[in-house]
Formats: C-alpha cells, sequence, structure tokens
C-alpha cells in the first residue's frame, strides 16, 4: 500500500515574507535616474520604455531569473530523518559558489536534505533548472515544492539516481512536477513557500551532492496539436522531399548512397522520437542517425541504427527538443515513405514505448499488459528465500524481482501461436500446493473438441541461499497424425509484472543490453541467468533495430547471431525446440533458473526428481494444520494451504511482507496480522524470526519504526503502527 510521507525537517508555519513571482520584475523597469547633480527628471525615451514595460509583460516572461547562485550559504538549512546525519559545505561552483550537503545514513532508512524559504507564484508553465555534482551512491534525489500549509507537496522524483560527477545542467519542466501528497484536492502547483532538494535512502551509505545556480524561466504554453513535420529537404531528389511527411504511405521518397533528409517542425518543438514506415524492408537503409539541430551548438547526433531491418522503425528519443530533424544515410537503395514525429508520451517512460510498438503489432507478439489488458500472475518461490519468480496467465515465467522473461510461443504448420491465439487456463498441484502451471488449448479442426498444445509449470526448489526456479514446457499429441511443431522460448526484456505497477518496482520493460545464447546458457548482461536441461536445436540473439524475437520468428528471418550488445536495452532472443510427436506421445522441456546461490546447474537435476521433492516439502509445509471438510469444502481447504504457502513464500528470509514487487519493505502493522495467521496454522518458528529480525532495528530513543527494510529502520510516522 500506499503510506503518506510527511515534508521533512522544520515547522512548516506559513512564511511571512511575500510571495515573488516565479517570473521576477520585468528588466525594463529597471531604469537608471540620471545621475545625481545632473538633474533628475526622467527623458521621454524613458518613459516610452516605462509606458512600454506595463504593457508587455510577455517580454518580461521570456527571461531566466536566478533563484538562488549559492554565493550565500544562510537561506538553507539540513533536514534529516532520525539518526541520519547531514551537514552543508561550501565549494567553488560552475561560477562562483556552490553548496554541498554531506550526509551519511549510518546503517538506517531515511533522508537527508537541504531546505530554505522562497515564496514563488507560477504561470502555466515553465522551468526550473540547476547544476548538479555528486559524489554518491545512486540514491534517490527529490526535489521538492513545499506550500504554506507544509502540508501539500509536489515534487520530481528520480529513484536511484546516477549523480555526475562533474558539474551537470538538471532541467525540470511544468509537466515533470506532480502533486506528492497533501489534503488540498487541487493538484496544480499555484504557489510554494519553501524548496527542497532531497537524497533519499535507496542505496544507502554516504555521500556528497552539490548544487549550483538554480534558475527559473517562464516558458510559452505548450502548442495545442502535436508535433509534425511542416517541410522537408534533402540533398537527393529534393523535389519529391516532401513525399516523407505527406500522410499517404503510397507515396516515398527515394534516394540512394550518403544522404540527408531534414525535417522541419516551423517552430522548436518537443518531441518523444520517430516512427518511420518504408516501402518494404528491401527498399531501406541498414545504416544511419538521428541528428537535432541547436541554435548554438549546431547538429548533434542522438541516435544511431547500425542493424535496420523490417518497414517499420521505432525510435524513441526522450525529451528531445529542436526545430530541425536530420536523418543522414550512409548507404544502399531506400524509400521513406512516411516520417512520423511522435509526442513526448511516445517515450515518456520505456513502457510507453513499448506501448506504442505493440498497438503496431499483431496482438499477442508483446505481453497483454503493453495493450491495456489487466493481467494477472502469481508467485514462485520457497519458503524464506531471498527471491522469487512470478508466472502470469498466458505463461510467461519473470525470474527475479525486476527481471526479464521467458515467453512460449509454438510455430505449427506455419501457423505462429501466442497467448493470444489459445485457450488458457490455470492451476496449482492437488492440495493447494504453491506450483503453479498454465495450460494452452487450441480447437480440433475437425470435431472443435479442445485439443492441448502446451502446458508450462513453474515451481522453485533448493534451500535459502541456494535455490533455483524451473520451467518444465510440456507438448503432447492426443491425436490420431504425427504433430510437428515448434516450441520458441523468448528472452525478452519484459517482466510478468506489469506496466501498470509502480509502486517501488515499476513493472513492464526490464533493459536487457547485452544478449547471449551460449549452448545451454543464457547470459544476460555478462551474468549467466538461465540454464536448459537439453540443448536447443537452434537459438538467436537480436538487438531491437534489427526486430523483436517474435517478429523474426514470424518473418521467416531467424538469424543466425547468438550474441548481441543493444544501446536500446530491448535486447531479445529464442530457444528453439524442433518436436516431432507421435500419436499419445508427449516430451517435456525445462529451463533452470538460479534464484539466489551460485549461478549454475544444480549438479545431476532431475526433472522428475525436482517436481516430486519439491511437492513433497510443500506437503510438509503446509500440513501442520488439517481441516477436516466435507468434499464440498476441498476448494476452501486448498485456498487456506495455498494462503499459508503464499505467506512463506513472499517473506524474504526472516522479513515477512505481503508481497515481493510492490511491497519492498516489511511493515510491523502488516507483519503483526501476517503471524497471527502462521500461529493458527501451525508455524510459530516463522513467527519468532521474525520478532528476532524486527527487534534490533528498533530506534536509539525508543521508537519502533513503522518499517524496516536493507536501507534499515524507516523513520515515518505511522499511525496504525
Amino acid at each position: 500500500g500506499t503510506r503518506r510521507e510527511p515534508i521533512h525537517g522544520g515547522s512548516m508555519a506559513p512564511s511571512m515574507a511575500p510571495t515573488v513571482p516565479a517570473w521576477g520584475t520585468a528588466p525594463a523597469f529597471l531604469i537608471p535616474l540620471r545621475p545625481e547633480g545632473k538633474g533628475n527628471s526622467i527623458s521621454h525615451l524613458q518613459l516610452f520604455a516605462l509606458a512600454l514595460a506595463c504593457i508587455a509583460p510577455a517580454a518580461a516572461m521570456a527571461q531566466s531569473r536566478v533563484l538562488d547562485g549559492f554565493e550565500d550559504a544562510s537561506p538553507w538549512h539540513v533536514v534529516t530523518s532520525n539518526q541520519v546525519s547531514g551537514s552543508l559545505r561550501q565549494v567553488d561552483g560552475v561560477d562562483g559558489k556552490a553548496l554541498c550537503l554531506d550526509y551519511d545514513f549510518n546503517g538506517v532508512s531515511g533522508y537527508a536534505g537541504i531546505q530554505r524559504d522562497l515564496p514563488l507564484e507560477y504561470p502555466e508553465n515553465f522551468r526550473f533548472a540547476f547544476q548538479l555534482r555528486g559524489d554518491s551512491p545512486a540514491n534517490d534525489l527529490q526535489f521538492k515544492l513545499v506550500d504554506a500549509s507544509g502540508d501539500n507537496v509536489w515534487w520530481v522524483n528520480r529513484p536511484k539516481y546516477d549523480f555526475p560527477t562533474d558539474w551537470s545542467p538538471v532541467r525540470y519542466r511544468q509537466r515533470h512536477i506532480s502533486k506528492a501528497w497533501g489534503p488540498d484536492p487541487d493538484k496544480v502547483l499555484r504557489r510554494s513557500a519553501k524548496i527542497e532538494f532531497t537524497v533519499y535512502n535507496n542505496a544507502g551509505g554516504a555521500g556528497s551532492v552539490c548544487f549550483d545556480e538554480l534558475t527559473f524561466e517562464p516558458l510559452p504554453v505548450d502548442p495545442a496539436t502535436p508535433p509534425k513535420a511542416v517541410s522537408a529537404t534533402a540533398t537527393a531528389s529534393p523535389g519529391t522531399a516532401a513525399l516523407a511527411i505527406d500522410g499517404n504511405l503510397s507515396t516515398a521518397w527515394q534516394a540512394r548512397g550518403k544522404q540527408r533528409l531534414v525535417l522541419d517542425l516551423g517552430q522548436v518543438r518537443e518531441f518523444g522520437g520517430l516512427r518511420l514506415h518504408w516501402s518494404a524492408a528491401d527498399r531501406r537503409p541498414t545504416r544511419y542517425a538521428v541528428l537535432l539541430e541547436d541554435p548554438r551548438d549546431g547538429w548533434r547526433e542522438v541516435r544511431r541504427v547500425d542493424e535496420g531491418r523490417g518497414d517499420t522503425d521505432w525510435l524513441s528519443l526522450p525529451e528531445a527538443e529542436s526545430q530541425r530533424i536530420a536523418l543522414d544515410f550512409e548507404g544502399g537503395r531506400y524509400a521513406l515513405a512516411e516520417a512520423q514525429v511522435q509526442p513526448l508520451s511516445f517515450s515518456a517512460h520505456p513502457n510507453d514505448f513499448i506501448k506504442a510498438v505493440a498497438a503496431d503489432l499483431p496482438r499477442g507478439w508483446l505481453p497483454r499488459g503493453f495493450s491495456g489488458q489487466q493481467p494477472y500472475w502469481t508467485i514462485v518461490g520457497i519458503d524464506g528465500g531471498q527471491e522469487q519468480g512470478l508466472i502470469g496467465e498466458d505463461g510467461a515465467v519473470e525470474v527475479s524481482r525486476g527481471g526479464f522473461s521467458i515467453e512460449p510461443f509454438l510455430l505449427e504448420d506455419g501457423k505462429l501461436r501466442s497467448w493470444a491465439d489459445v485457450d488458457t487456463t490455470q492451476g496449482l498441484r492437488p492440495g493447494g500446493i504453491p506450483m503453479p502451471n498454465v495450460r494452452w488449448t487450441g480447437k480440433d479442426a475437425t470435431t472443435g473438441e479442445p485439443l492441448p498444445l502446451l502446458d508450462v509449470l513453474a515451481f522453485a526448489q533448493g534451500k535459502p541461499g541456494d535455490s533455483q526456479l524451473v520451467m518444465r514446457y510440456r507438448l503432447e499429441n492426443p491425436g490420431d497424425r504425427p504433430r510437428e511443431v515448434t516450441l520458441a522460448l523468448a528472452v525478452r526484456p519484459l517482466q510478468v509484472n506489469p506496466p501498470s505497477q509502480f509502486l517501488n518496482t515499476v513493472g513492464g520493460v526490464s533493459r536487457i543490453g547485452q544478449l547471449a545464447l551460449d549452448g545451454n546458457t543464457v547470459v544476460v548482461d555478462g551474468r549467466p541467468r538461465v540454464f536448459a536441461v537439453a540443448t536447443p536445436d537452434a537459438a538467436f540473439a537480436t538487438p531491437f533495430d534489427a526486430g523483436l524475437d517474435v517478429m523474426r520468428l514470424a518473418g521467416d528471418d531467424v538469424p543466425a547471431t547468438r550474441s548481441v550488445v543493444d544501446p536500446t536495452g530491448l535486447a531479445s532472443g529464442m530457444l528453439l525446440y524442433r518436436v516431432r510427436l507421435a500419436p499419445g506421445q508427449a516430451r517435456e522441456v525445462a529451463l533452470v533458473a538460479p534464484l539466489d546461490g551460485p549461478a549454475r546447474m544444480p549438479e545431476g537435476f532431475d526433472l522428475a526428481g525436482a517436481e516430486q521433492a519439491a511437492q513433497a516439502q510443500w506437503r510438509d509445509l503446509l500440513g501442520q494444520v488439517r481441516l477436516r471438510l466435507p468434499p464440498q469444502g476441498q476448494a476452501f481447504s486448498d485456498t487456506v494451504h495455498t494462503a499459508l504457502a503464499h505467506m512463506l513464500v513472499s517473506r524474504i528470509g526472516p522479513r515477512l511482507q505481503p508481497g515481493t514487487r510492490s511491497y519492498s519493505r516489511s511493515w510491523i502493522r502488516d507483519g503483526a496480522m501476517i503471524s497471527e495467521g502462521l500461529l493458527r496454522l501451525g508455524r510459530p518458528e516463522v513467527v519468532r524470526e521474525y520478532l528476532e529480525w524486527y527487534a534490533p532495528y528498533q530506534f536509539e530513543n525508543g521508537k519502533v519504526p513503522c518499517c524496516v527494510d536493507d536501507r534499515g529502520s524507516d523513520p515515518v510516522p505511522e499511525n496504525d503502527s
């Protein structure tokens, strides 16, 4: 659940300082009088300038105002939570002095920040900017604006911030700032009384973060129309360059060799990327670059494509801003049917980008969560492990929290089947044992009866510190004719946890920058992550620009490449098992993914034996309390046992928590309720372990923390605790 976080530090009494419009005083008002002794009258020219200033506030609004140059540290004070230390230090800045926050979390969770009074009123559109550098672990960077009551807070929250070691500019526009919390129902930022920079514990430790040149700039209101190229010029066939932006996919600008096409948006606009449509997959360049024009610095490359394939390119350009966009093609013959400039929402988050791609692809080629559907999943793990997997309702398996997934596809009789082309059902092993499976069925072409296609089982084995996630894929042939099918197990930069999930663990995309399918081993970003029990008949890896895994398979364009580096972080690949089943025959394929402990295949691994051992272990763990019920009550009994199993699987070592994705902390109130369930169901030793783990996190002043995680005790007041 979401807990309200109070503004950090100090009294929130209204400031007595007058509120200053954030766009400041118009420079035209600052007209010097004549020097003393030379008369004191104002010339007609000065009066005319003053009159212009009064009737032209828009000109004043174009000016950037320095809110704080950090030459004087006295307006700022440190705010910290319990047992977190922080201090201020002045250093040389970009120009003059700057202010550094030195902090140490001292083994507890919480925050350290700097805050000052700074009453501001806001125009409809604006931008804050400041210079930043730091020597800090990847903790959260928060920029906060607080109203006079202290109860309503707006913020920009950047989790796991990569602090630059050299001075670097940071800019936050009005659209980046959102209501964080507070009782006022008005979510629009109209005025604020205080400003704060906060470092919130994510990685912990100690560090320094320095700030300089805090400025504010009013901006014109964003145009209501989406960004669009209004003209195009080219170094080759300039007379037909406009065909690339005419909105007609049947026309195209054609060229060959090294050429440049420039798209003009008519004015400086913000946008989120490009969608390029080629006349055909064989009439496109393999290599090209995207450049943006800066009025001061000229052209700047922002994206390269080195392995382009297919008839559509999706190019993510987050927070791009320019009037002119250049496409530099590096050879070949090509015909660009349409170059479409995309709005900011196209790449606001990697999840938004994949949603845009999903909208252009057949349903089922990407998980349903990227098409606005609600997906369901369940947890897979051992009792008290450090890591847990997920299996989704369609059979995809997520190998760790926030990690990539393995998603099945079938290729049979030239037809590709995904979750969207089959009927799916889900189940557990008898007695509510948490070993979930997903079954794919089709329809017999002759009888219309259900036809089993695939059964996916996921379970975990081992012990805390050395556990593995096992994925078993069963193909069978109940018919009277041989069945030839390719089981394609896609390694995808996507979680089972859907993109709609945002709290603590953001669902959706899970970056894969490097992917290698080496024999029986799947290596992700340099780490062995998945081991195939049987060597696949074929395997391939593909960068995003060359096409998603399923696009390559469906297009009969399976590459020989088994290892790729992908700067977009969207590398994917497939393990391919080509199976021929006689009537009545079945075959099983298994993958093993270490959850915690050594990254290796367990010695002497046997799928059938592992499945039987896992069932026996769960029967023992869940069997301390038995429910005597009539047959009609069996489902209720199974549900109770599954609930107990989820309590045990969701705990991280001794740490009790209601889940492992949105929940990353153990809350004492949740722990108390879970403990009651565990006591009633015969697991008192788990409750004792939890209490013995939680008790030492009590604060030195006697305060019992509302919650605890790897970062330590959290100081936020929690009334329910």
